[in-house]
């Protein structure tokens, strides 16, 4: 039927009714192409039926490489992925990748431009950031159109994954308070459904049982913004009794719980301290320097990038990558003391 033995673009648009320019846009995922929803499925249907595969994607099926790597990140702006994106973009530079970063909340949104990212042939590859909930219909469109490899998923993907020791983060963290002699302390959580969140509170969780305070745990539900933060904290401090402690699940939101305190004229630490899981460069710049649990965030990013690259190259990369080591580590500064006396 087709002289060269296979369908070609002019073919389909016959089919299809459209014009080849037309065809080509939407094979092609064009955002901006307008046409109408029967048009499009149309198109999409008679490629599927005619065996048709765009150029792109048949450039890419023959072994050519575009030598790009997407970063499907949460939270571009977010400075905690700073370091993640720096190990990562260093890793695939010495390899001859240049990397292209998307946000993930975008991409999960908007379907078209989800398509038009990995539809093209233009990526060899995604590191998509995980953990923050909501990514598995990004990791099912992703992994199906190129290799792909999550950063802070858990076990049980059908993809590689790497992930830092967020578990061991919440216990250094809580087990550092406990020391000082508190034993009124509250997590701040992420959201409902977060993993990273709930790695971290299960650290938490693991330190109070470790002193028989396993029904003492006191979670405030939050997210990752300083806005976030300052609505946990407005929330504890409209209790009769605050506690004389907080565990804040990341840096970010931290610094809104920090300046939420400060407008309330609650003093940190002396009437109430606090410690963050993740350090980053701003957290001793703000009006109280904040202790912080620091992790292999630099390692979690470079080690992602090498897995996708054994991927691509062809090598089975580790399914499941834990980073233990460097362990988390605890950074002093001047947020965290003794409790206040309680008497009077």
């Amino acid at each position: 039927m087709y002289p060269r033995g296979h369908p070609t673009l002019r073919d389909v648009a016959n089919e299809a009714g459209v014009s080849p320019a037309i065809a080509s846009r939407v094979l092609n995922e064009d955002p901006k192409v307008r046409v109408r929803d029967d048009t499009r499925e149309r198109i999409r249907s008679v490629a599927t039926a005619l065996g048709y595969v765009p150029h792109s994607v048949a450039r890419s099926l023959r072994g050519a490489r575009s030598g790009a790597i997407g970063l499907v990140m949460h939270g571009l702006d977010s400075p905690i992925n700073v370091d993640v994106l720096a190990g990562a973009q260093s890793r695939c530079t010495r390899a001859g990748y240049v990397t292209l970063l998307a946000e993930a909340e975008e991409l999960a949104e908007n379907d078209s431009q989800l398509r038009a990212f990995v539809a093209r042939g233009r990526l060899d590859g995604v590191i998509l950031h995980s953990g923050y909930g909501q990514e598995d219909r990004l990791v099912e469109a992703i992994s199906s159109s190129v290799p792909a490899v999550l950063v802070n998923a858990d076990d049980g993907r059908n993809v590689p994954t790497v992930r830092v020791d967020d578990a061991a983060a919440g216990v250094l963290a809580t087990e550092h308070l406990l020391g000082l002699g508190h034993r009124e302390i509250a997590f701040v959580a992420g959201p409902d459904g977060s993993q990273t969140s709930d790695r971290r509170e299960s650290g938490y969780r693991a330190a109070l049982r470790q002193v028989g305070l396993a029904g003492g745990a006191d979670i405030v539900h939050a997210g990752w913004s300083p806005r976030s933060g300052a609505v946990a904290a407005e929330e504890i401090l409209q209790r009769p009794h605050l506690p004389t402690a907080l565990v804040v699940v990341n840096a970010v939101t931290a610094s809104g719980v920090l300046s939420t305190l400060r407008d309330a004229w609650v003093r940190v630490p002396e009437e109430i301290s606090v410690v963050t899981i993740h350090d980053a460069w701003f957290v001793e710049h703000l009006a109280v320097a904040l202790t912080a649990v620091r992790l292999p965030l630099h390692q979690l990013g470079s080690t992602a990038a090498t897995l996708l690259i054994d991927a691509i190259d062809g090598r089975s990369p580790e399914t499941n990558t834990f980073i233990t080591e460097p362990a988390p580590e605890l950074v002093l500064r001047r947020s965290t003391d003794h409790p206040p006396s309680r008497e009077g």
